[in-house]
């Protein structure tokens, strides 16, 4: 009889489980460390709000030298930023990167923020809580 109570706990264990899960929206970070492959990015974005509706919550991380192509100066990658954070879509930028490559945090394209941790930790915190992982 007790084989019995524990296969029908494991059995309601996973049911609640998957159910809990079914319930929580999808979750993306996309990771970026080419400056080349913001366009990419933007893209990305858009397809993934396309196919999978506004309900996906999705996170940038940059780091690396990327973060030195975004800068108000730059209209073009300026535009692809902001294109991005109209789809509700935080972007965050690793604080390591911006100081080993000397970035002026004043010179960021505005909606853009700082991370307050290293960007491939940010990355390995957000798989941690359930993300999925795209490197752009």
């Amino acid at each position: 009889m007790k084989g019995y109570k524990f296969f029908y706990f494991v059995v309601l264990f996973f049911t609640v489980s998957m159910l809990h899960a079914a319930s929580e929206p999808l979750k993306v970070v996309l990771h970026v460390n080419d400056g080349h492959k913001l366009g990419h990015l933007a893209n990305s974005v858009k397809n993934i709000r396309n196919e999978m509706g506004d309900d996906v919550v999705i996170e940038v991380v940059v780091n690396g030298k990327a973060v030195t192509r975004l800068l108000k100066s730059n209209i073009v990658n300026t535009e692809i930023m902001q294109s991005v954070l109209k789809q509700n879509v935080p972007v965050g930028l690793c604080h390591n990167a911006i100081t080993n490559n000397r970035v002026d945090k004043s010179l960021l394209i505005e909606g853009i923020n700082v991370l307050k941790s290293d960007g491939n930790v940010t990355v390995l915190n957000y798989q941690m809580k359930g993300y999925l992982y795209i490197k752009m």
